[in-house]
């Protein structure tokens, strides 16, 4: 990562990224490598000079990218750490550009305080493996009650006991490129019926997913592979 890379000039790379270039990947000055500067840029590199920070010389723009259209975002309750962090890595490398976690009714999980930088880092790690040339943003925890506020006129709840409408009869409805898609996934225990009213009250089409009741993390996979294949493929 090299934030502010400019053809030309140099860049220090972060003591994070120092460490694995030098003690993980054991690189020697003037090895070659590729800089994202989170922007939509990958460009070519070499490594200038060792340290606890390492200087690295931006030589030339090897691809660029405009940013996903839709903007997808994904409303990911508190579940447990591991959990979270398999689907923000599977986030990033599904096309979505911003996740929000939140925290409801039901919610038993209680965040540490360094969920969020947590999460950040094995997001960073996942575009750099997929080749994603922008960052997925993580905000929150949030109270459910501000996800009602995102400023889209499409959004959708997976929510267990609607019965009439499916995920897919719901996308039909959608424009084939909305600017902005904002699709939601319960809790562990779901959502509470004063909640789902209050969500379909607040403008989300309430969905089902299938016949089968699907665990939290199941369920949030399930979606963001969906808008992936119904919005990029």
């Amino acid at each position: 990562m090299a934030p502010g890379a400019v053809p030309g000039q140099r860049v220090l790379l972060d003591p994070e990224e120092s460490h694995h270039l030098q003690h993980v990947r054991r690189l020697k000055e003037g090895a070659e490598i590729l800089l994202l500067d989170l922007k939509g840029h990958e460009f070519k590199g070499r490594v200038q000079r060792l340290g606890r920070r390492v200087w690295v010389e931006v030589l030339e723009l090897v691809r660029e990218e405009a940013p996903k259209a839709p903007e997808l975002v994904l409303g990911l309750p508190l579940l447990k750490k591991d959990h979270l962090s398999f689907l923000v890595e599977k986030a990033a490398e599904l096309g979505v550009s911003r996740v929000i976690l939140y925290y409801s009714r039901r919610t038993v999980v209680k965040p540490g305080p360094n969920l969020v930088p947590k999460l950040g880092a094995r997001a960073a790690q996942s575009l750099k493996q997929c080749g994603r040339l922008w960052p997925l943003a993580i905000d929150g925890p949030k109270p459910l009650s501000s996800l009602a506020e995102e400023e889209t006129l499409y959004k959708l709840v997976a929510y267990e006991k609607e019965k009439s409408l499916s995920l897919k009869e719901a996308l039909k409805r959608i424009p084939s490129k909305p600017d902005k898609l904002l699709f939601l996934s319960g809790p562990e225990g779901g959502f509470s019926p004063e909640e789902a009213s209050f969500l379909q009250q607040k403008g989300f089409l309430l969905v089902h997913l299938g016949d089968q009741i699907l665990r939290a993390e199941t369920a949030a996979f399930y979606l963001m592979s969906v808008a992936h294949l119904w919005f990029f493929l």
